[in-house]
């Protein structure tokens, strides 16, 4: 548009060029309209173009042309005509620049359409390959989460042929953990956001789930405060194995001789990226000289190595129960737009 108003201006600004020539060459012309004939040649030539050159230094020869033969007039003498010489020259150079701007005008527009043409070509087949990739995770996160479930199958299976309380406990316990899993990949299948959970609801699924698993005669209360906070994958299956080991550990040894407790979830950001996982409950606690490093706790083993895994800082503290505190940062989420 701006190309097509700068060829018009081009072309009127021409037509007044030949106006102007046609009122300063007539015989009776008048030195006030030679005067104006100046002026407008003046004003146009401020910003001309390099191909109008050769129309500006005719036009001045007719100018001084002009003013030769308006003196030859005043000294008796007949002026000299150049009008069948110069305006037939003057048309023939604005039609030239005419079309040569059309023919410019029409190559750039087929140079658009076809770089448009490519440009969708390229967007046609990313938006492809975008489209396989959603599919291929979404397959892959489903038959992990298979997978996941065949396992725990077989875990079940093997545990009907175990007499060992201790065998089947830890088959149960191993059960829970890939529990834990297979529902982050079960929830990512389901959304459309293939690499990031939702912690809102990650965390009361999973609390759901394993009130439901030990229905046992015990009236634990769980009570949660999560602020919504999207993490990428790799940080939400370590926390979930967490948030899975400290509240089976509660169910399981924080209340031995009551029927009842409470566990407190707490999910919240301090700063910035940072945030602050805690799980407490009111029980017993753990012994007073309880160490990280004791190789009978694979519940805190799992736990503190599993914090690394999300550069998180582990910390427990027995006081009116058991608190564990977990304070990550979390990373940058790949976010599909």
């Amino acid at each position: 548009m701006m190309y097509k108003k700068y060829c018009l201006k081009k072309i009127h600004i021409h037509f007044w060029f030949v106006i102007s020539l046609l009122i300063t060459n007539q015989s009776g012309c008048t030195q006030s309209r030679k005067i104006e004939f100046s002026a407008i040649k003046s004003q146009v030539s401020c910003g001309i173009s390099h191909s109008e050159k050769a129309l500006l230094t005719i036009i001045s020869h007719f100018e001084n042309t002009n003013e030769t033969s308006f003196r030859k007039k005043n000294n008796f003498k007949t002026p000299i005509r150049y009008d069948f010489v110069v305006i037939p020259g003057l048309v023939f150079i604005i039609l030239g620049l005419f079309f040569r701007s059309k023919k410019v005008q029409q190559n750039n527009l087929q140079i658009l359409q076809l770089k448009e043409e490519e440009i969708s070509k390229r967007n046609e087949a990313l938006n492809k390959l975008y489209s396989e990739k959603d599919w291929l995770l979404k397959e892959l996160h489903h038959r992990v989460k298979n997978n996941l479930q065949i396992v725990i199958s077989l875990l079940n299976t093997q545990s009907a042929y175990l007499e060992n309380k201790d065998a089947i406990l830890a088959i149960q316990d191993s059960q829970h953990r890939m529990n834990a899993m297979s529902l982050i990949y079960q929830k990512i299948y389901e959304s459309e956001n293939l690499e990031i959970i939702d912690m809102c609801w990650y965390i009361p699924e999973l609390v759901h789930y394993l009130k439901g698993v030990f229905n046992t005669d015990k009236k634990i209360s769980y009570k949660l405060d999560i602020e919504c906070v999207e993490l990428d994958i790799s940080q939400a299956i370590p926390l979930g194995l967490i948030l899975n080991e400290a509240i089976i550990n509660a169910i399981k040894y924080a209340y031995p001789e009551t029927t009842q407790g409470e566990v407190n979830i707490r999910l919240k950001k301090i700063e910035n990226e940072n945030y602050q996982l805690i799980i407490s409950d009111n029980g017993v606690g753990v012994p007073e000289h309880f160490e990280l490093k004791n190789r009978n706790s694979l519940g805190m083993n799992l736990m503190h190595g599993l914090s690394s895994q999300v550069d998180g800082i582990f910390n427990i503290e027995n006081k009116n129960g058991l608190t564990i505190t977990i304070n990550f940062k979390t990373v940058k989420k790949h976010k599909q737009e």
